[in-house]
């Protein structure tokens, strides 16, 4: 299982919001660059990068992450108001390794089908965040009536490389992550699922290890030094070892 540090941009600071909510947050790195370069130092294969701003309606932080693609170390996954073809694919040619879409999936699902055009499936992610199972949109804002697991079986069905699976409910409170629901994800679909939520000790990644998912996403956690991204690395691995 692979263990992605995130970096989450808002007003051009690297910062952990509680449940989503840009009034609770705490920063990091007044740089993002450097939170960038901490995980590429302690050996991340992957980065995954949200603009707040941008999912949430209020700017966006492109030139930053235009920066961050620039980094030749870890891949890069971004995520955060991709609502355009053209953006994901100015991020894509910019080096991002996958780009990550959410409310654009549910308000124009035919972009998709234009994207898939363009872009390998493998690199398009589709973002599914919940509360009670119901998908919310709008950088959490909103809350669908749509039940994310029917959903996420017909976009599997459409085409997307991965299932981004994130618990709203959890994020940032490091409450451990929602497993049975994690779980009922990687049985219903069949590409990779990436969980994100809840994460707080080593034992919560041994834990999501054993559902089978491909990736776990990490904030709060590896900023508040519950263990290191070496530390968490191994576990994963182990745990994927002791199954098979």
């Amino acid at each position: 299982m692979m263990i992605m540090p995130s970096v989450d941009i808002l007003n051009g600071k690297c910062v952990r919001l509680t449940r989503g909510k840009p009034k609770e947050s705490t920063i990091y790195y007044d740089d993002p660059l450097e939170a960038v370069e901490v995980w590429n130092e302690q050996g991340a294969e992957m980065i995954h990068v949200v603009d707040l701003n941008a999912a949430l309606g209020s700017g966006n932080n492109f030139p930053i992450i235009k920066e961050i693609l620039k980094t030749k170390d870890a891949e890069i996954q971004v995520g955060g108001g991709i609502r355009t073809v053209q953006r994901a694919l100015e991020l894509s040619n910019l080096g991002a390794s996958r780009v990550v879409l959410g409310t654009i999936l549910l308000e124009k699902p035919k972009l998709l089908t234009k994207l898939k055009e363009k872009l390998e499936t493998t690199r398009i992610v589709a973002a599914l965040d919940y509360t009670k199972e119901k998908i919310v949109t709008h950088g959490w804002k909103h809350t669908t009536e749509l039940n994310v697991f029917s959903f996420a079986k017909k976009i599997g069905n459409i085409g997307v490389g991965w299932i981004l699976f994130s618990a709203t409910e959890r994020d940032g409170l490091m409450i451990g992550p929602d497993l049975i629901n994690i779980k009922k994800m990687v049985e219903i679909v069949n590409i990779p699922v990436i969980a994100s939520g809840g994460v707080s000790s080593i034992q919560d990644i041994i834990n999501v290890a054993k559902t089978g998912v491909d990736s776990i996403i990490i904030g709060k956690a590896l900023y508040e030094r519950r263990f290191t991204l070496k530390e968490a690395q191994k576990n994963g691995n182990i745990s994927k070892e002791i199954d098979d």
